[in-house]
């Protein structure tokens, strides 16, 4: 169960983007890359790690974050998501690059406590970040990069109740700016190659 990306207000329309200097849309599009007409910086937000330190959004900076919104409970497109950016990441690492951070936002704060939400996105890279805080907080939080979940009441299921939640990967760039995102289905390979482009492309407008 998923819920349909909704990118509404603000006349944001994913259609036709404008190209700027050192990325090529068209080439990111082929990596299921979509970037928002221009930049949004991320709103404020109190959040914490899953060790229990502040979560701010000096954590994005000098970096390009891949940021999934899910819980530990999720029986399918979560622990299909985190192992792809693990991939990912091990992948870049292999090759020398380091500006990827992969971060998880609980959906689900009152089960994946930090312990447990620290275990479960370990278990995906020791690099990950686990991030929770209170439901209204993560709420305003997943709307800034245009995403959403709800809580769906499951009959005769010892876990009560699941989370109907986006499917997409919000990017957040080195400038802690909301700046795309990332359809799934999601592949590793793909994701690297895109975070390859993004730095080289980021590099080529900041010089």
């Amino acid at each position: 169960m998923v819920v349909a990306l909704a990118l509404v207000g603000g006349g944001i329309a994913f259609a036709r983007l404008a190209p700027s200097p050192g990325l090529d849309d068209d080439k990111l599009k082929a990596f299921g890359f979509t970037r928002l007409p221009e930049p949004k910086a991320v709103e404020s937000f109190a959040l914490s790690d899953a060790t229990g330190q502040a979560f701010t959004a000096d954590r994005f900076r000098d970096r390009w974050s891949f940021v999934f919104f899910g819980y530990a409970n999720c029986p399918d497109i979560c622990p299909t998501t985190m192992a792809v950016l693990g991939k990912a990441e091990t992948n870049l690492e292999a090759s020398g690059d380091a500006l990827f951070q992969g971060v998880m936002v609980t959906v689900d704060p009152e089960r994946d406590l930090p312990e447990y939400l620290a275990s479960y996105v370990a278990s995906f890279s020791p690099n990950f970040i686990g991030v929770t805080g209170a439901t209204p907080e993560l709420t305003l939080f997943a709307r800034s990069l245009h995403a959403g979940f709800s809580r769906v009441p499951v009959e005769d299921s010892a876990l009560g109740y699941l989370m109907d939640h986006a499917s997409h990967i919000a990017v957040v760039d080195p400038l802690a700016r909301h700046y795309g995102f990332v359809r799934p289905p999601h592949d590793a390979q793909q994701l690297a190659t895109l975070t390859r482009e993004l730095v080289r492309g980021w590099a080529t407008q900041s010089g």
